[in-house]
């Protein structure tokens, strides 16, 4: 069974404190960069919140604990901006939902993961509902990118920001994961824990460990780009330019004495013979263009991919 990380505890006891001495705000913003653990500390909170003991944290007993665990609660919902943008029509339905009575506890909750998907309309819906909050209603919301939201809604949250691990915290943490080894091989990609057992859960793991050798073959001719992109489709093409961006990224950050990733040793080297570092920031630059371009057109992503890697 999965443990709560560690660094999210504080945090959440906070929250707890603040709910059982009556204090608690009736809207939470939990910030903190990408895959540390927004939503994970969201989950537990709502799990308080909903809970008909008087208790601090979730008593599990209850029968509003039970239903969270079957994850059937009638009074708790969901809208979640991960894959794609919140909309005003979905803000409008959650909040005729809410605005009804309690079917089963004393509370009602609704979380909003990647709060910074909501659309303008969404986004003053939802400022509407945090100025007139119905009674007994808690809004959860979770962001990356908190800076982007309404400064209006920001104003009526309870910021809960959400520190991040040490690469020694996560390394610990992550000992509990048979993959354990292979998500850590993957600290050229990200350190936020999170978002590894995300890249996992999804099937995405193999694709990234074999980047850094496939990349180091392409420049050094031992291997082709045909070959780098066997695989490679609309579906996970944003993924594996994700990738080739993070080892340019940690390649630019190498040149100014941030230490370097032995996966990556090789590729820094011959790119840095090959381009130096203005050339090197500029490829960095053409490929986080390429990947905005490819959302927005019917460009061949192959073709475009193809063209990039070339000047490499």
């Amino acid at each position: 069974m999965t443990t709560i990380a560690h660094w999210l505890i504080p945090c959440l006891r906070q929250v707890q404190v603040l709910k059982q001495t009556n204090r608690l705000s009736h809207a939470l913003l939990i910030t903190g960069a990408d895959g540390v653990g927004q939503e994970q500390l969201a989950r537990e909170m709502v799990k308080d919140l909903m809970c008909e003991s008087n208790q601090a944290a979730a008593c599990k007993e209850c029968h509003s604990c039970q239903l969270m665990r079957a994850d059937t609660h009638p009074d708790f919902r969901v809208l979640d901006g991960e894959a794609a943008s919140i909309k005003v029509d979905q803000v409008r339905l959650l909040v005729r939902q809410i605005n009804q009575k309690p079917q089963v506890g004393q509370n009602k909750v609704v979380l909003i993961t990647h709060a910074q998907a909501m659309n303008v309309n969404a986004a003053n819906a939802v400022l509407k509902a945090l100025e007139e909050p119905a009674d007994r209603t808690y809004f959860v919301l979770t962001s990356s990118q908190s800076t982007s939201l309404l400064p209006t809604i920001r104003s009526r949250c309870l910021l809960v920001n959400v520190p991040t691990p040490t690469v020694d915290d996560v390394k610990d943490w992550l000992l509990q994961y048979p993959e354990h080894q292979e998500l850590s091989s993957l600290f050229w990609l990200t350190t936020q824990p999170f978002r590894l057992l995300s890249i996992q859960q999804q099937g995405k793991t193999k694709m990234y460990a074999a980047l850094p050798d496939q990349l180091s073959a392409m420049l050094t001719g031992s291997g082709s780009i045909s070959e780098m992109l066997k695989g490679i489709d609309s579906n996970n093409i944003d993924d594996f330019c994700n990738g080739l961006a993070a080892i340019l990224h940690q390649c630019i950050c190498h040149s100014t004495g941030a230490p370097l990733d032995e996966a990556l040793q090789a590729i820094y080297a011959t790119l840095m013979a090959r381009q130096g570092i203005q050339l090197l920031m500029l490829r960095y630059q053409s490929l986080q263009k390429l990947k905005s371009d490819l959302k927005k057109t019917n460009l061949n992503p192959i073709m475009q991919l193809t063209h990039e890697l070339n000047q490499w």
